[in-house]
Order: structure tokens, then sequence, then C-alpha cells
């Protein structure tokens, strides 16, 4: 054990000072995403229906598939760090504009900005990381990102609980100061990153061209394929959490703040073993790890559709979260492996439009937990269970063997 804490404390030591700074501002972004967890509960206390609700998810998600090609192609072209601070300013911006719309067009329209500005963020944050982190200190650095991600996020759903009792106001505008807060941070700290694409980068050609071959490369990677197609199916059960959970939970009984308190409990369970569990499972095979964790990701989201009390919720949330602790700092750890440097920032734009997919198809969750309730969750779950047979699969890598030059002299 001492042996253990002792390579974890070194790892953790040798990581770069960009690491630190993009995990002290996600803490402080973190802390402060108060609306998200309250939005659907939000609109229906404004007086939208359900079906309503779903639909300015589901133009929230639209945003987000559009936001991962975005920020990979920028992440590649004009720098890691150029392409962070657009996002978070980006993202500040709409999440107030999110509470000034108070038509549907209205929210669709600021959804949709929302979506696309605010997720820019995830693929340029993962290019930089991979970029100064040494492959071997990837999986101990993406679960460092996490801690920090979610220690934040376990007070801050509490902390929004309480904001969103007195006044739903100072949700958005605490989530807007503490996004511009991060903004700040990194346009003074952080290193720019690789920037792969050459020529005239803002040209619809270059742009088009870039695409198709980063596209055909990660196409014949079908171990990335493989990823990208699992991680998908999991992450439609991982978005029912923060779509549904809110209104399945009051509509059992629970309070706001006992909700923001089961949401919380995720983010404390992250915090005190995410670390030392991602240490310890990154000696074994990824795809394996990923197997057993989209299974208890889909367990966990399963379960929801029998919990009535807080206990039952926290219980729940507890296999929800062991999942998650396994498979996304394997799952960012594995994609950077496999992503060639030359295409780097495209292909965790790929990994990021899997989230974006999943918003969109999960933003019907919504619609759905309205017509079948509780059962719901048993649907969901079941894409977990599929990503782990997917994941069960070995794949060979189809791109054509790099030619070697023989040396002269």
């Amino acid at each position: 054990m001492m042996t253990f804490l002792r390579q974890l404390f070194a790892d953790l030591r040798a990581l770069p000072p960009a690491l630190w700074v993009l995990t002290g501002g996600q803490f402080i972004n973190r802390f402060g995403s108060f609306v998200y967890p309250f939005f659907a509960l939000y609109l229906t206390r404004a007086g939208f229906s359900l079906g309503q609700v779903s639909v300015v998810l589901a133009a929230i998600a639209a945003g987000q598939m559009g936001a991962p090609l975005a920020s990979g192609y920028l992440a590649d072209a004009i720098g890691r760090r150029n392409t962070i601070v657009a996002s978070l300013v980006g993202g500040a911006v709409t999440i107030l504009a999110l509470y000034w719309a108070h038509t549907l067009p209205a929210l669709m329209v600021a959804g949709w900005l929302h979506g696309f500005t605010a997720n820019m963020f995830g693929p340029a944050s993962h290019a930089l990381l991979s970029d100064v982190v040494p492959e071997d200190k990837r999986v101990t650095a993406h679960a460092m990102f996490r801690l920090a991600l979610n220690a934040g996020y376990a007070a801050g759903p509490a902390v929004a609980g309480f904001l969103f009792t007195h006044s739903p106001v100072l949700i958005f505008v605490g989530d807007a100061a503490t996004t511009l807060i991060f903004a700040g941070l990194a346009l003074a700290f952080l290193p720019h990153g690789l920037r792969t694409i050459t020529g005239r980068v803002t040209s619809p050609t270059v742009t088009w061209r870039s695409w198709c071959e980063a596209a055909v490369d990660a196409w014949r990677n079908r171990p990335f394929a493989q990823l990208v197609f699992g991680k998908m199916l999991m992450s439609i059960a991982f978005v029912q959490v923060f779509n549904v959970l809110a209104l399945h939970a009051t509509a059992q009984g629970l309070s706001p703040v006992v909700y923001g308190v089961v949401m919380g409990f995720n983010g404390v369970l992250i915090m005190l073993v995410e670390l030392p569990l991602a240490q310890w499972i990154k000696r074994f095979e990824p795809r394996r790890v990923l197997v057993v964790g989209f299974l208890l990701v889909g367990a966990g989201c399963a379960s929801f559709g029998w919990a009535e009390t807080t206990a039952g919720f926290l219980f729940g949330m507890g296999f929800f979260t062991v999942g998650e602790m396994i498979s996304l700092p394997i799952a960012a750890g594995y994609g950077a492996q496999l992503a060639p440097p030359a295409y780097r920032g495209r292909y965790f734009g790929l990994l990021g439009l899997i989230w974006g997919v999943s918003a969109l198809t999960g933003s019907t969750g919504v619609w759905a937990f309205g017509q079948v309730g509780a059962a719901w969750w048993w649907w969901s779950g079941g894409f977990g269970l599929l990503a782990g047979v997917v994941m069960m699969l070995r794949l060979r890598d189809m791109r054509p063997a790099p030619v070697v030059v023989p040396a002269v002299g």
C-alpha cells in the first residue's frame, strides 16, 4: 500500500503546470455549474410542459452536436488555449441568455447557442492535457482533472438547491460568474498546445479537407471507432441522470435540497475514490476495464427505476458513480493513446460528439419519463449494458502501416 501511494504521489508531482491550471479552473467552474441540475425543474415551475422542456433540452443537445467538431478543428488550427477561452466566455454569456428567454422559441435559440459554445471546452482541454502529459501518466492526469471537476460538483448542487429555493436568477448569475473566472485563468496561464493544421485555417476548403482526413483515419482505426460507439451507448444512459433524475426524485417526494445532496454524493465519491482507483486500474487492458465500467453505469441507471426513498436514490447513485469512475478516466486515456498527434484535436472532437448525440437522443428521456414513469430507467440501463457488450469485441486497426524510409549513410 505504501509503495502504491508513493507512486501515486510521484506521478502527481510530475504532472505539468498546465494540468493544475486546468484542474483549478475546472473546480471553480464546476462548483458554479448551478443551472443544469435544476434546469428541467426550473422550466416546469415556469409553466412549461414536459414536452416543451424536452424540446429545449433537444435544442441544447443540437448545439452540443456541432460544438465538438468546431472545437476539434479549432484546437488543431488556432491552439487549445484560444479555443478553451472562447468556449468559456461564450458559455457564460449564453447561460444568462437562458434566464432572460421567456418563450419557447427564445429558449430554443439560447439553448442551442449555449450547447454550442459551452461544449467546445471538452475536446480542446483533453487535447491540451494529452499534449503536455506523458502517455504513462495520462490516466492519472484525467482522473485528477475529473477529481477537481467533481470536488466542485460535490458542493455545487447543494448550494444550487439553496440558491434555487430563494431565487432562480441566482443560479444563472453564479454559473456565469464562475465560468468567467475560469476564462481569465485560462487566458493568463495556459499554453497554446499543438497546432497541426496549416494553410488558411478559416478557409472552408481547408476545414473540410482536414476533417475528411481525420475522419477516414478514425474510421480505419477500428479500436477507436469501437470506443466511440460503445461510449455513445453508455452516454445515452449517462445523460438521463442529469436530464430526468430531478423530475423523478421530486416526484418521489425528495425536496430540491435533498436532490442536490444526492447529486453531490456522486461528486463526493469521485473526490474520495477515483484518483487511487484510476491509479490501480490503469495497469489493466483499457478495453476490458471499459466493459466493467459501462455495465455498472447501466446497472446504476436501471436501479433508479426501483428507488422510492433517499436511501434508494443514494444506492443507485453509488452504483452509477462506480461505473463512471471506472470508465471515464480510462476512456479518456485510451482515446489519447489511440489518437495520432496530427489529428489529436479532431479525434477528441469525435469523442466529444458522442455527448452531443447522446444528449440529443437522451433529451427525449424527459418526454419518455412523462409517458412511462420510472420504467424509463430500465430502458436507460439497457443502453449501458449494450455498451459493455460492444466493448467485449476485439477489433484490429485497419490503417495502413506507416512507410519507413531507410536511413542514408
